[in-house]
């Protein structure tokens, strides 16, 4: 059977516990997007988070699971009321991230030593 997508999220935690949700009910899926999001957490935005892909006979169990589990209180943080807020935001975020946290580490070669002595 084809798998099509019952929910995505750019929350990894949220996704963790989908994930737990769905194996506790037997519900076989496949997970796109959790390991380039759990290795580079910039990217979220840029690659549309995480998805899951459920058979199509399982899809309306799959929502309807995912969607008990979304209203539970507390649930939404600032955080995730936030990115979907400002999407454009983030992504401009995320890209400075980038582009600034990338050349960081080379702005102190040829500083000379901690001691203040020049080799």
């Amino acid at each position: 059977m084809p798998l099509v997508r019952a929910h995505t999220t750019l929350m990894l935690p949220e996704a963790i516990v989908i994930e737990s949700l769905l194996d506790a009910h037997g519900i076989r899926f496949a997970l796109a997007g959790k390991d380039i999001i759990s290795q580079c957490p910039q990217f979220k935005i840029l690659f549309g988070g995480i998805s899951f892909l459920v058979d199509e006979a399982d899809l309306e169990m799959a929502r309807a699971l995912i969607a008990d589990a979304e209203h539970v209180p507390g649930y939404l943080s600032i955080e995730s009321a936030g990115f979907e807020r400002w999407p454009v935001r983030n992504a401009i975020l995320a890209f400075v991230m980038l582009i600034i946290g990338t050349p960081f580490p080379f702005w102190y070669r040829g500083r000379g030593s901690q001691s203040g002595l020049r080799p």
